[in-house]
């Protein structure tokens, strides 16, 4: 819990059940995996009240709104921000810090001044090619429609058959998971219901990956201009935002071919954008400086000293659903782990993530386990459970991050945590930067497992530290 600004980590441990839940589920006993999935007491995933989940700051402020509830789907918060220009929504708390973040940003880009540039340049019409593919990239939910929300699908998808979708998931993944057991097994109902047919827009390495290819080639003066004049604004120039990354698009196509060009275009901004903007704390100036394909050549020389496998690299650096924001961040944090093995296991569990609510739980689970471990995380190793990373120490701790809103007790979640392969280690703990329900506390400590909550990392959501949140009836 954080209060005041001051950092309080609140450590759940009930040694009387973990002493009874090693005994047995060491010694093999199944019957011990199976019950912590058949202990009752499931909750549903809640929708709270906004104000009880983030600080008072993010709820309003100039041209914007939070609704005031938000539904919990995933283990992350769904919030919808009604703005002066349209909806927004935000897939977590992180997510939502970074929306309003843009408010500023939006303001300029709408003002009147910037709308009249762009009708006189003819920019409101001839942006709509570039738009047309930048959104292939970068709109999950026009291929992704009906998966499910949140990052639940990393614990409720079948291993295999993401296996089948990506070809470094290949013999070492279905090794490991014929060993262990799939953490996989009986999840796919009812979170999965709704999930449309597999066509040939959701190859991994298909269509999707060929029109970004077109897109990062036919780029030339327009990655160029809308990198500066994103930095100028201080937001990601490949921003997710859909109001930001239109209008953002029309101006860098107006300035690159336009009437504009890129010295009117910026002038347009400076007396919109205040001098407080800056994006070194969120954005890498690496990332606002080099066009994409310096990015990854950047990238992969960074990752080959950890990574040995050149083709798993080239597959993660040319996986469009990391932004190349996404790719630079889980790269310098692989960069900054003197580890041990595990790399592969790491870039394999980026390839299933399917949109940036995923790529950033991704990323996240590295800066929360540096967080958590500190100097400890020196020759550590990382190990795929599934779709889900796990941790090992040098000193022999198992650690099982999850950097979520709020980890509910439901009967999926049972089911997960009753895969034998998450038995097999006699020092494990699951740490949070978000909340765990009491419900889970309880379970998750009978079962043996030490929990931490209340983590924070550089860029962690704010929170509102509060020990228990009451659903909205």
């Amino acid at each position: 819990m954080r209060q005041g600004g001051v950092q309080l980590a609140v450590r759940v441990l009930c040694a009387c059940c973990l002493g009874v839940a090693m005994a047995t589920a060491w010694a093999g006993d199944e019957a011990v995996v199976e019950a912590i999935a058949e202990t009752g007491n499931f909750e549903s995933e809640p929708t709270l009240a906004a104000a009880d989940l983030v600080i008072p700051a993010l709820l309003n402020g100039p041209g914007y709104r939070v609704r005031p509830s938000a539904t919990v789907h995933g283990f992350q918060a769904s919030f919808v921000i009604e703005t002066r220009w349209g909806e927004l929504r935000a897939e977590s708390v992180e997510l939502l810090a970074i929306r309003v973040s843009e408010i500023p940003a939006l303001e300029a880009l709408y003002s009147e001044s910037v709308t009249e540039a762009l009708v006189k340049s003819g920019a409101m019409a001839v942006a709509a090619p570039v738009r047309a593919v930048v959104n292939v990239a970068r709109e999950p939910e026009t291929t992704l429609r009906g998966l499910p929300g949140g990052i639940w699908r990393f614990f409720s998808e079948r291993a295999i058959k993401l296996a089948q979708q990506a070809k470094r998931l290949g013999s070492r993944a279905d090794q490991r998971i014929s060993h262990d057991g799939s953490p996989y097994d009986a999840a796919d109902a009812p979170l999965t219901a709704t999930r449309r047919p597999e066509t040939e827009e959701d190859s991994w390495f298909g269509n999707l990956s060929e029109e970004v290819g077109r897109l990062a080639k036919s780029e030339l003066g327009f990655g160029a201009a809308k990198r500066a004049l994103a930095a100028r604004l201080g937001v990601d120039p490949y921003s997710g935002n859909p109001l930001l990354r239109e209008r953002l698009d029309r101006l860098a196509w107006s300035a690159t071919v336009g009437k504009l060009g890129i010295g009117q275009a910026m002038s347009l901004l400076d007396p919109l954008v205040s001098a407080t903007l800056d994006t070194a704390s969120t954005v890498n100036r690496v990332v606002l400086e080099l066009p994409p394909e310096d990015l990854r050549r950047r990238n992969d020389e960074a990752l080959a000293p950890h990574c040995v496998d050149g083709e798993l690299r080239y597959q993660f650096l040319n996986f469009a659903r990391f932004s190349p924001t996404l790719q630079t961040e889980l790269t310098d944090r692989i960069a900054e782990m003197d580890l041990s093995a595990g790399c592969s296991d790491v870039l394999e569990t980026a390839l299933m993530a399917q949109n940036e609510v995923e790529a950033r739980y991704v990323v996240n689970t590295l800066k929360l386990t540096q967080a958590y471990l500190g100097e400890r995380v020196a020759g550590g190793r990382w190990m795929g459970l599934g779709a889900v990373l796990s941790f090992e120490t040098a000193d022999g701790e198992r650690i099982l991050p999850l950097p979520v809103d709020l980890l509910s007790w439901t009967a999926d979640t049972a089911r997960w945590f009753g895969q034998q392969a998450l038995w097999s280690h006699p020092q494990r703990s699951v740490i949070s930067n978000g909340q765990i329900s009491v419900a889970a506390q309880r379970a998750l400590t009978k079962a043996g497992w030490s929990l931490l909550t209340g983590l924070s990392y550089p860029g962690s959501p704010p929170y509102l530290r509060t020990l228990e949140m009451a659903p909205v009836r």
